[in-house]
């Protein structure tokens, strides 16, 4: 298809612009995406051009329609669609790439639809997608994605908890410290260093403590021991109600054995600390009835506004006890607001 080249001159051998114009409404997608292509590389395009564009932003074919929203969001500066949450759903990864980018260079936002873009870029299978997707959450600046960052403490690569660990350190400031304090139980010594670099430059109690401490230090290497150990850890943190050990209980809500997560739950119930509820919530879906009962005892416990909305994924559990309980503590909290 020589014709649709981004070459001036080959464009001016057709006719200009505006011939090229014409084969934005051919029958055949394959030729609407080729010219979308070509249109897409003529500087300074003028209104009308773009207008065109903003036609094919609602084109019947998928791929003519994430061609033309990816081309609108290079060249309008601010330009937001809808079609950028298809778009890093169900793109494909170089799509996926293209748009974080361009939402990364834009800088500071607090648009909704760009901060989910964001969101669902963090939680992408991808490597490389959610490395992007983190760059882009620096640039955006917004606390609200340090819950979804912090998702990324669990990615599988260490380079990637590694850039998760800035990302929060630059976005959420002290609201990172109990993240990054439980990065000190990381299995990975630069992911650990890494922490203590970060935490170091936050002037806050805990972070001091968490790292010069050694009987906090003696809990990180429990936690990194083998499930018996892990289990007496988390048990320790909340009978002696050792604060700084808060981010040890949230890495326990994931641990692969029903014991140190269901005593992760109890101890967690001590500190009522509403950074804790992200952590429990996910223990609604948890296979085992005993840790979504406890989950909903301990959002209880909580209590505040986000333990209140957590409990109400409760109510569509597939056993009749865990919906009574849910619907009893939801009961219980409105009555005392």
């Amino acid at each position: 298809m020589k014709l649709f080249t981004t070459d001036a001159g080959t464009i001016r051998g057709i006719g200009g612009v505006n011939a090229l114009l014409n084969f934005i409404d051919h029958k055949t997608s394959g030729i609407r995406y080729n010219a979308l292509s070509a249109l897409a590389g003529v500087p300074d395009m003028n209104d009308a051009t773009i207008s065109r564009l903003k036609k094919m932003a609602e084109d019947r074919s998928p791929i003519v329609k994430k061609a033309a929203i990816l081309k609108l969001a290079g060249v309008i500066p601010g330009y937001v669609s809808g079609g950028f949450v298809d778009i890093v759903a169900e793109g494909s990864k170089d799509e996926k790439l293209e748009l974080l980018k361009i939402i990364e260079k834009r800088g500071k936002s607090g648009d909704e639809t760009i901060l989910m873009v964001i969101m669902h870029g963090l939680r992408d299978k991808n490597e490389s997608v959610k490395l992007q997707a983190l760059a882009a959450a620096e640039a955006s600046g917004s606390k609200h994605l340090v819950p979804y960052v912090a998702g990324c403490l669990n990615a599988k690569h260490h380079k990637v908890r590694i850039y998760a660990a800035g990302t929060l350190f630059k976005v959420g400031g002290k609201d990172a410290t109990d993240y990054l304090i439980g990065l000190l139980a990381d299995k990975n010594i630069d992911v650990v260093s890494t922490a203590r670099q970060y935490l170091k430059r936050i002037d806050y109690r805990l972070a001091e403590k968490a790292i010069k401490d050694e009987k906090f230090m003696s809990l990180v290497k429990g936690m990194n021991d083998k499930e018996p150990v892990r289990k007496l850890t988390i048990q320790k943190i909340g009978e002696e109600e050792i604060r700084e050990g808060l981010s040890l209980l949230h890495r326990g809500c994931s641990d692969r054995y029903r014991e140190v997560r269901f005593e992760a739950l109890k101890a967690i119930s001590v500190f009522k600390s509403p950074s804790s509820v992200e952590y429990v919530e996910k223990l609604l879906n948890d296979r085992s009835l005993n840790i979504r009962m406890e989950a909903i005892r301990t959002l209880e416990s909580i209590g505040d506004q986000c333990a209140l909305i957590a409990l109400e994924w409760g109510l569509d559990d597939r056993k009749d006890v865990v919906r009574k309980a849910a619907h009893n503590a939801i009961v219980r909290l409105k009555s005392v607001k």
